[in-house]
């Protein structure tokens, strides 16, 4: 939308018009905002309500020296994985990345042989990627037949197919055998699923839709929260930290929209302002 703005400011000729006293017309730019998708919902809220209180704080940083307790200490090596595994789908990894990166380095410097288990050497495959080691996928292959194929007998244990599928996604140009244990285990998880259980069938599901490379970690945090709870190997320790702590970052952010909500209505004040100022 333009806003038209006439003036005649003198008696003098317009040195625009040279034929005299002519009215002339500025032409100004209006911008239309688009209203914000959340209204006046954090505009309204208090800074009060966003804040945890005290008791809930000192709740969540207990949990978390527990958690960093049983990192420090886990002494079974397949244990570890899981655990790591467990912290970091549920979104809390950020609060111990020097315990995850000492235990990635202590796996990669000792080179472990987890044997035939392949849940064990996809998973520790995957967490050693993710942190950027180069891992060669050479560790598959005694899992192939010998035609060079993918055993058929791993088509029975479903969690270690999951395993190997999204280590798998952990792909780079030209490894074929990761390629080709995508096309496996996507086979024979999508054959399986109708006759899995939950909360395991609803990872296979969430994984066949998208593997956890492709995935964003926050979005995903509060799925995998849901999966876990009814884990019966699950720590409830743990659980109730990934909770807290996702609660808490809900108040952290919504505490940053209400300042995003707030500057921006006082930016479009300050631009209607100049807008009808007069050069």
């Amino acid at each position: 939308m333009s806003v038209l703005l006439s003036s005649s400011l003198s008696d003098a000729p317009n040195k625009h018009h040279p034929g005299g006293n002519k009215t002339s017309e500025v032409v100004r730019r209006s911008v239309n905002y688009v209203p914000e998708i959340w209204g006046d919902r954090f505009v309204a809220s208090y800074p009060d309500n966003l804040k945890p209180d005290a008791q809930t704080q000192q709740r969540a940083n207990e949990l978390k020296e527990e958690v960093r307790k049983m990192l420090r200490n886990v002494d079974d090596h397949l244990q570890e994985l899981n655990l790591i595994d467990a912290v970091q789908r549920l979104g809390v990894a950020y609060h111990f990345q020097e315990e995850i990166a000492q235990a990635l380095l202590r796996m990669y410097k000792s080179g472990r042989d987890y044997s035939d288990n392949l849940h064990a050497v996809a998973l520790q495959f995957r967490l050693l990627r993710q942190e950027g080691y180069n891992v060669p996928p050479d560790v598959f292959m005694k899992f192939k037949d010998e035609v060079g194929k993918f055993k058929r007998t791993l088509a029975g244990d479903t969690r270690s197919l999951l395993s190997l599928y999204e280590a798998a996604h952990m792909v780079t140009h030209g490894e074929n055998i990761l390629d080709e244990a995508i096309a496996f285990t996507r086979e024979h998880l999508n054959s399986a699923l109708p006759h899995l259980n939950p909360p395991f069938s609803t990872l296979v599901e969430l994984a066949l839709e998208l593997p956890l490379r492709k995935r964003i970690e926050r979005l995903q945090t509060s799925y995998y929260i849901s999966i876990y709870q009814e884990d019966k190997d699950r720590s409830d320790i743990l659980l109730e930290f990934a909770k807290r702590d996702f609660n808490l970052l809900q108040l952290l952010h919504q505490e940053e929209l209400r300042q995003v909500s707030l500057g921006g209505r006082v930016g479009i004040l300050l631009q209607s302002y100049h807008s009808s100022e007069i050069e």
